[in-house]
């Protein structure tokens, strides 16, 4: 085989190398009730499960799927060399699968981790939405995910936001049962992408069982119907997400879902008052964030512009003395970000 295929011309052989340098993707689970062999993640060391309804699987694959294949490289001398000169053209582009269970939280899976590197070109992660298996644990269960404490924002938003700041501490391993050490990981391009469940499936809110009793008001994702669908308040607002077209409703619940995303990755960006404490890990640690509906762009945060017009407002305290100090810390902050992102931007 090897000799057959050293003797057609190079720029033939790399498209077929290119073909079977990657193990294939792994495809996603069908749904929530086949695969449920899944557990909070665990914090290598610590001996304790963190509290975020992220459930991950419980078996780590070996080696995983999108990897380079070793195969190819045993062959022969010739092949090693043009297989790993292709891998190094390649950059690494991982692919993740999230599936939004009502009530259980999110349920990732890796389809794709090329390798392991402190720095992914791209980072894709697909959303699809689901009702809870007729047989979940009932452990894994909150009803009450739509509801704050103390002043802070309800669960389900601190469930997004760890999963998105926990792959810029932990890397690939933020997904396993198992986390690691943290340490600083990067992403140059982040593409947030909300499929739309198949036109069969109804799903007229995104929150089940008793949530669904609550009150719209209380239900964050009915925020798309208000500011979006509403088209007096979409005009005075000055919203500019389209609408799903007449006979497209079944986009709706992914819309939804993107809506909500957006609004709290932008809240997160602005790094206005309490949002400052979260929002600076993703300058620190993203070049840009995409968010599609069915693979049709929303909106693309350039973290590169959004940070130089930061602050969106002049830094305020309660005199003089605690505003310089606090825009002293800004300024500090802002200008090693920006050093940060040059550094592995290079």
């Amino acid at each position: 085989m090897a000799v057959g295929l050293l003797s057609i011309p190079r720029e033939i052989r790399d498209l077929i190398l290119d073909e079977v340098v990657f193990l294939p993707d792994r495809p996603p689970p069908l749904d929530p009730s086949v695969s449920q062999d899944r557990k909070r993640r665990e914090y290598k060391g610590q001996g304790f499960f963190d509290g975020h309804d992220i459930w991950v699987e419980k078996q780590i694959r070996a080696p995983p799927s999108g990897s380079p294949n070793n195969a190819i490289l045993l062959v022969n001398r010739q092949l090693h060399y043009e297989a790993k000169t292709l891998l190094a053209s390649k950059g690494t582009h991982c692919r993740l699968d999230v599936m939004y269970v009502k009530e259980c939280g999110l349920w990732p899976t890796w389809l794709a981790v090329p390798r392991s590197t402190r720095h992914a070109d791209s980072v894709h992660v697909q959303f699809r939405i689901f009702d809870p298996p007729a047989d979940v644990n009932p452990d894994w269960k909150n009803e009450q995910q739509f509801r704050g404490g103390d002043g802070g924002p309800p669960f389900i938003v601190w469930n997004f936001y760890a999963m998105l700041s926990g792959y810029l501490r932990y890397g690939p391993t933020a997904f396993s049962s198992v986390v690691a050490d943290p340490s600083n990981f990067t992403i140059k391009r982040l593409v947030l992408d909300v499929l739309p469940p198949p036109p069969e499936e109804k799903h007229d809110r995104l929150v089940s069982g008793s949530s669904a009793r609550r009150p719209a008001a209380l239900d964050m994702f009915e925020r798309f119907n208000t500011l979006v669908m509403d088209a007096e308040k979409r005009e005075r607002k000055g919203i500019t997400w389209p609408r799903p077209p007449e006979g497209k409703e079944s986009l709706i619940p992914a819309e939804k879902l993107a809506f909500f995303m957006c609004c709290q990755i932008g809240g997160l960006l602005s790094m206005y008052r309490d949002w400052a404490d979260f929002g600076a890990i993703l300058y620190e640690g993203i070049g840009s964030i995409e968010i599609r509906v069915n693979g049709e762009p929303r909106r693309y945060f350039d973290l590169d512009d959004m940070l130089d017009g930061l602050p969106i407002q002049p830094i305020a305290a309660w005199n003089e003395k605690e505003q310089q100090k606090r825009q002293k810390r800004f300024d500090d902050w802002k200008a090693q970000a920006t050093a940060t992102r040059r550094s592995w931007k290079k």
